[in-house]
């Protein structure tokens, strides 16, 4: 393979990783954002919002708020990484 090709290749993996860690940051987010709508509109309250009780459908929202935390992490980890690698390629040449 040639050495232009092979700089392309690089080029496009930074690419797909701040494409694939944007994805992935905005279904963390939108996802985050809708559980705790419905867990400060769930009728009854749950009070207290925040507590380590997963027991009940109060304590389902909770813990889907904290199953939904990696993918938002994952996400913003391979922006992350994504960019440093556009910037060391860029660097590099």
């Amino acid at each position: 393979m040639t050495e232009q090709a092979l700089r392309g290749t690089d080029r496009s993996s930074g690419a797909k990783a701040v494409i694939v860690g944007v994805a992935l940051g905005l279904t963390g987010l939108i996802s985050e954002a809708a559980l705790v709508v419905q867990l400060l509109a769930y009728e009854p309250s749950c009070e207290p919002v925040v507590a380590w009780s997963f027991m009940g459908p109060c304590g389902v929202l909770r813990l889907l708020v904290v199953l939904m935390l990696p993918i938002l992490g994952a996400g913003i980890v391979l922006v992350a990484l994504g960019l440093v690698q556009r910037l060391r390629r860029r660097r590099a040449t």
